[in-house]
């Protein structure tokens, strides 16, 4: 047995609370801008989260694409344009506007309580110069950041280099389900248990799925011992639910906590869906809609 202590369960909320999914909260703001952001700040939200890509400078932008022209002026791959080629940039559906650096959000964060969920978006290996970067860039507000990522070489590279930094894994690039129609990169294959998952425990069906899934998360959990909070598509909470595993309760009893993502309110089907989140002890909820959620869940509530 490892002599290591292990980490106190946390205990479950009474609900979920919830982050604002790149940094929607009214939806009167597109993800990912200043206007957003700072609405989010200026209204006291627990946590916002927003996506993170290093650039080839002292700085990160605040996007979720790949490529400077799919949304701005600019040109070229995010992680070799520079800070003042970001400044430079202008969004295509509004010239007086552009994406936010890193260093930027850190500065508007100061002064408040809100956590920022930075959803790093950089495939290869992070160097020592990127990381500093980004070190640098959240030092005013370092306490109230955790880093997510599939990419859990990045995660390993970040702990080693700043122990303190909270970081958090999302295992959807190894086990995963698909919504119908959303088309799938990784896993590539579907295995015998119904999840999309390349492992070759997932090529014949010779254990019980809810003792294959275990399997499955203690390998995971080895390739991402630092994460303190696993970020988790919701409909894969929920068919392990229906498969008789709770992942929550099983990373609760290593003092990790689970966040789902990304559940909009959208009636009774989504409520039936929050419920059953809220019951196997899902801490996080990641929305974009988190004003009606706080509307549905005061009227459910005031209901006799």
């Amino acid at each position: 047995m490892s002599g290591t202590t292990p980490r106190r369960r946390p205990r479950p909320p009474l609900r979920p609370s919830f982050v604002a999914h790149m940094g929607v909260l009214s939806g009167a703001h597109r993800p990912n801008t200043f206007a957003a952001i700072r609405e989010c700040f200026e209204l006291g939200v627990g946590r916002i989260e927003i996506d993170v890509h290093s650039l080839a400078g002292g700085d990160f932008i605040v996007t979720h694409d790949r490529r400077l022209e799919q949304e701005t002026s600019g040109r070229g791959p995010v992680g070799r344009a520079t800070p003042d080629e970001v400044r430079a940039a202008r969004f295509l559906y509004d010239a007086g506007d552009r994406p936010p650096l890193l260093s930027e959000v850190a500065a508007m964060a100061a002064g408040c309580e809100t956590e920022l969920q930075l959803d790093l978006k950089d495939w290869r290996p992070l160097t020592p110069d990127r990381i500093e970067a980004l070190l640098r860039a959240v030092g005013p507000v370092h306490e109230r950041v955790i880093v997510s990522s599939g990419q859990d070489w990045n995660l390993r590279r970040l702990h080693a280099a700043a122990p303190s930094l909270a970081v958090g894994f999302d295992p959807g690039l190894y086990v995963d389900v698909l919504p119908p129609g959303e088309p799938a990169f990784l896993p590539r294959t579907e295995g015998a248990y119904g999840y999309r998952d390349d492992h070759p425990l997932a090529l014949g069906r010779t254990l019980e799925t809810a003792s294959y899934l275990r399997e499955r998360m203690d390998a995971l959990a080895t390739q991402a011992p630092a994460a303190r909070e696993w970020f988790l598509r919701y409909g894969l909470v929920l068919r392990m639910l229906d498969d008789g595993f709770d992942v929550a309760a099983w990373l609760a009893d290593r003092g990790i906590s689970a966040n789902v993502w990304t559940l909009d309110y959208g009636g009774e089907a989504s409520m039936r869906a929050f419920e059953r989140l809220a019951s196997a002890g899902v801490a996080r909820v990641t929305t974009n809609t988190t004003p009606a959620w706080t509307r549905a869940l005061s009227a459910s509530q005031a209901s006799p």
